[in-house]
């Protein structure tokens, strides 16, 4: 999948002065995605220790993976942890269905951020993809430890698009949700 392509997206903020009350939302936002961020650098430490030798290898090396991708969403026991591969995404996937479902429809109500909403929901799924493709070489590894580096760069590739992602949506989020009134 070709990375996410920041030259293409649509820009729209700083043509509008928010109040410090209608910036809430947008903190709001970015202190939702700095919870993922260090989630994904938890994932990026065990997947780095997995490749270096350094943490531990085999199924448990694994599994130190699978469960920092698994943290991206809430505390998961050791059982949900180690279900299937669906659970994984499971908090971001919340998160991304209340913004297609309820944010990006409202802020598409503004005409000059509609194309903004659209990126956004396209985003998403790129996002998803990533996460599918990680789970997948996770467990790949259990049976081919020479996929490693697949993983590495997987991991690598998840964390650039998200966080360009992240980035892309709290700048150019912020103005129509402190507009519209709307809260996270």
């Amino acid at each position: 999948m070709p990375p996410i392509d920041d030259s293409t997206r649509p820009r729209v903020s700083g043509s509008v002065d928010l109040t410090p009350r209608q910036r809430l939302a947008g903190e709001h936002l970015r202190m939702i995605h700095d919870h993922f961020r260090s989630q994904l650098a938890q994932l990026g430490r065990a997947v780095a220790a997995l490749a270096d030798g350094d943490g531990e290898g085999g199924e448990d090396g694994v599994a130190a993976v699978r469960e920092s991708l698994h943290r991206l969403g809430p505390e998961l026991s050791a059982q949900q942890v180690s279900g299937l591969c669906r659970q994984v995404c499971r908090f971001l996937t919340m998160h991304h269905s209340i913004e297609d479902q309820s944010m990006f429809p409202a802020v598409a109500t503004l005409a000059a951020y509609a194309p903004v909403a659209t990126r956004l929901a396209e985003e998403h799924l790129v996002v998803h993809e990533h996460l599918e493709r990680v789970d997948e070489l996770a467990l790949a590894v259990l049976a081919d430890p020479s996929r490693v580096p697949e993983l590495v760069d997987a991991v690598a590739e998840l964390r650039s698009d998200l966080e360009s992602h992240f980035l892309y949506e709290e700048t150019e989020m912020t103005e129509p949700l402190g507009l519209l009134g709307l809260g996270l």
